[in-house]
């Protein structure tokens, strides 16, 4: 097993056993581990680098405050005998939306980005009513549960997005010459403002974030690309372009509702940006269908419909113009789709091209 833990090893605070090595971000190991006590399993995260502790446990503190169900719950911190902290959250089964969309989806339709967009809003309202601002909003601090399946998401590391302001300091200070893997990461998703002033957290520049992250679902691309050459951009806000996919006919009333909606979250003046709740109030004006997605194979192609063998259900039947996205329709490719009732055979819309 990675990290500093292994599934031999004690209890950690004669509590929680280590069972595997989920992953690692930027700053911390992430495992699954099995709760003695109340004999559940949950994740359990624990710094890289042991100078990160006081931080740690400043944030964890902080992130407990946070109740809402789009947001990871804190459940717990402690510290072992050496001094190694470890924060206990909630287990969500599924993955970040980075793996999620990465290689696999490289952009969804504007129905799901509605559905994550409001849900991200409810989130953020919840925390700012505490006063808690996240700072490091990007997909991978975004879990999706049921993976592919997007039924909802939730929005974690409130607690542990604190670390990465030691080493953007770093980075803002040294005119952006380092090759730090949580700076490049976060970037694309940084407000004008988290750039020139990096240690003054905000509400707004949370807004930011969670705009350039639903338009990047949209579109397939960040608002203003990615990497050092994105500092440029990001800092004028010239507004990103209008994602080309939402101009067929079955997406395009939503999909500019929802472009519009970024567009607000991206304006440069903080202060001209809605807040959170305005986010949620907007976004509960929107028609947006609750879909889960499913997986599934090309089995029939004909010159406007054609037939997906399901994973996990009964075959469907498909339209040309359903596909969002540049579609790639032959027999034998993966698609990623919503189940609708249809007589004969249920209809699938959206259709998305599932990997290369």
């Amino acid at each position: 097993m990675k990290g500093p833990l292994s599934e031999t090893g004690p209890l950690v605070g004669d509590r929680y056993k280590a069972l595997s090595w989920i992953n690692a971000g930027g700053m911390q190991h992430v495992y699954l581990a099995k709760d003695s006590l109340f004999g559940r399993e949950v994740a359990l995260k624990t710094p890289k680098d042991d100078g990160g502790n006081s931080r740690f446990r400043h944030s964890a503190s902080v992130s407990a405050k946070i109740n809402h169900p789009n947001v990871a719950k804190t459940l717990d911190y402690l510290e072992d005998a050496a001094g190694r902290a470890y924060l206990i959250e909630e287990l969500v089964s599924g993955a970040d939306l980075e793996s999620v969309m990465s290689n696999k989806l490289r952009c969804v339709p504007p129905s799901t980005c509605a559905r994550v967009l409001h849900q991200l809003a409810k989130g953020l309202v919840a925390s700012h009513h505490a006063n808690v601002v996240h700072r490091d909003l990007k997909p991978s601090n975004i879990m999706v549960v049921g993976g592919f399946r997007f039924a909802a998401v939730k929005i974690t590391d409130f607690g542990i997005a604190k670390l990465a302001e030691a080493e953007i300091g770093l980075w803002a200070e040294s005119k952006g010459s380092t090759s730090s893997k949580t700076v490049l990461g976060a970037i694309p998703y940084m407000s004008p403002e988290s750039i020139t002033e990096f240690k003054v957290a905000t509400k707004p520049s949370d807004v930011w974030s969670i705009g350039a992250i639903v338009y990047e679902m949209l579109s397939g691309l960040p608002p203003f690309g990615g990497g050092l050459k994105s500092i440029l951009k990001i800092t004028e806000a010239v507004p990103p372009a209008r994602p080309i996919q939402i101009s067929a006919a079955q997406f395009r009333s939503l999909g500019s509702q929802v472009y519009d909606i970024i567009l607000s979250c991206l304006q440069k003046d903080p202060q001209k940006r809605p807040t959170a709740e305005f986010l949620v109030q907007a976004c509960e004006e929107l028609c947006y269908s609750p879909d889960e997605y499913e997986l599934g194979t090309i089995t029939r192609v004909d010159p406007a419909t054609g037939f997906i063998r399901a994973d996990d259900g009964p075959d469907l039947m498909y339209h040309r113009s359903n596909f969002y996205g540049t579609a790639s329709i032959k027999v034998g490719k993966r698609v990623w789709f919503a189940r609708h009732p249809g007589t004969g055979n249920d209809r699938a819309f959206p259709v998305v091209n599932y990997g290369d």
